[in-house]
């Protein structure tokens, strides 16, 4: 079944519902809407017209290049077997495969050579930017927090739970605690998780981890994990960044968007000039 159709090149409903499974992941999606639906059928056709341009442009993929992209993703797979499996339960030749990493390196290729900025932004404009936009380098206050894990939310978990929680009197007794008992592989770190910011964690832990002070620890608390006991180990409050520190992040940032902006208006350059039909219904 035909969903779509650029100039000579017919795209097949296979080849749209594989593109549309990446989207629907991209986008945290379980089921597609019209906004997944329509996103899947334009990268297609982008793809399509930027490998056409592509190969038009003479630029040469080597077979090493598509060999060490082969290792890469066979190394997402627990063994070869699994990989070949995937390949027969998928029923997927491997030159299939081949072929779309040489199609994925050819487009990559062609944009970094046509799109990639490489005029240098003066540091006035950087500053200048900076300055007007103070707001967007604000970083959210963050915490640093320790757990201990006791899996299960039913009587006997709580009781469990607070029984370690007795236990507790200072920061070594929660680290050692923390280390042999707790459900959580933060375990091995002593139930240390990072720094993290608001809306990171589910929220009846969050709300505890950042009312917490420095080194305090909370009673056990229920989540859908299980029950908690947390201690604060650290805190970083809301600043705006400094200048020097952002200045690289942010002349990246510009360049990146001025190629992002080249590349859409040679798409639509591309488009224009190209017999596009899209089965709608289809999708």
């Amino acid at each position: 079944m035909i969903v779509a159709k650029v100039n000579d090149y017919e795209i097949e409903f296979q080849e749209y519902k594989a593109e549309l499974a990446e989207v629907l992941k991209n986008m945290h999606l379980g089921e597609p809407n019209n906004e997944a639906r329509k996103r899947a059928i334009e990268q297609l056709i982008d793809g399509y017209l930027l490998l056409n341009s592509a190969k038009r442009s003479k630029i040469n993929i080597s077979e090493d290049d598509i060999e060490h992209e082969m290792v890469e993703l066979k190394l997402k797979y627990r063994s070869e077997n699994d990989f070949n499996n995937m390949l027969k339960n998928k029923e997927i030749d491997i030159t299939i495969i081949k072929e779309r990493i040489k199609n994925n390196l050819l487009i990559t290729k062609y944009v970094k050579t046509n799109f990639s900025v490489e005029t240098d932004i003066p540091i006035e404009k950087l500053q200048e930017i900076y300055k007007e936009n103070l707001n967007s380098f604000k970083t959210h206050e963050m915490v640093k927090a320790s757990h201990i894990l006791v899996k299960g939310t039913d009587k006997d978990s709580l009781l469990r739970a607070q029984e370690l929680y007795k236990k507790i009197k200072t920061k070594d007794d929660f680290d050692r605690i923390a280390a042999e008992c707790s459900d959580c592989p933060s375990n091995c770190q002593c139930g240390d998780l990072g720094y993290f910011t608001k809306g990171k964690m589910v929220k009846n832990f969050e709300e505890v981890a950042f009312n917490l002070k420095h080194n305090e620890f909370s009673e056990p608390v229920k989540t859908e994990f299980g029950y908690h006991i947390i201690m604060n180990t650290g805190r970083k409050e809301s600043v705006i960044a400094d200048f020097e520190e952002v200045k690289d992040a942010l002349k990246d940032r510009l360049k990146r968007i001025d190629s992002e902006l080249k590349l859409i208006k040679h798409l639509k350059g591309l488009r224009s000039k190209a017999d596009i039909v899209i089965n709608h219904k289809k999708l």
